[in-house]
């Protein structure tokens, strides 16, 4: 009895969630939303989940995160910022990035040769997500160059929300399962009732 709740509860779960991804890819927040990064610096993004940032720079400075506990896989974190902000950091001012971009797809060589990022202009496109706590290390950047905003966007860089078909495929396997389940369970009390 308890395995058959938390089986179903657990399917109830996984069709909410799928449900849920599926309509903010398609109305909210997963929907891809298109800015430039002088608008991001000047208006932010709202409640944004997928971006895309046209216009963005980096600036070549770079943080390397080891592997933690949770997440074995070390990340590279590094500032974004428009062109006016560019030439006040060539011109020994202190700037505000409104993007810290991360992540964890980049070869171990460059660490040894510090050429992991250049310096370049590109446009981003990945999901807002938060650094798992143990590889944060964005307050390490040098106060020389850079003070991070109370509301620095935190982005990892060439991700995007799942794909429909799976959001769909995991409210279909809940329904079947949930069903299954039960049917099986009123099979076995139907032949219960017979039996006695």
């Amino acid at each position: 009895m308890l395995f058959r709740f938390i089986v179903v509860l657990g399917c109830i779960v996984l069709f909410i969630n799928g449900c849920n991804s599926l309509i903010s890819q398609n109305f909210g927040t997963h929907k891809l939303r298109t800015y430039t990064m002088e608008q991001v610096v000047r208006e932010n993004i709202g409640d944004s989940d997928f971006i895309e940032v046209t216009g963005a720079w980096q600036s070549g400075d770079y943080i390397h995160a080891p592997g933690g506990r949770t997440s074995k896989k070390p990340i590279l974190l590094y500032p974004l910022l428009d062109r006016t902000q560019l030439t006040a950091l060539d011109s020994n001012q202190v700037v505000q990035p409104a993007i810290i971009a991360w992540t964890e797809e980049f070869s171990p060589d460059c660490l040894q040769k510090n050429n992991c990022i250049e310096r370049k202009e590109f446009t981003l496109k990945g999901i807002v997500r938060e650094i798992p706590d143990e590889k944060d290390r964005s307050d390490q950047f040098s106060a020389a160059k850079y003070k991070l905003p109370e509301n620095v966007i935190f982005v990892e860089v060439n991700k995007a929300p799942i794909e429909w078909y799976w959001n769909v495929a995991m409210m279909v396997g809940a329904v079947l399962l949930a069903f299954t389940l039960e049917r099986a369970s009123f099979k076995k009390t139907q032949s219960l009732n017979n039996n006695s």
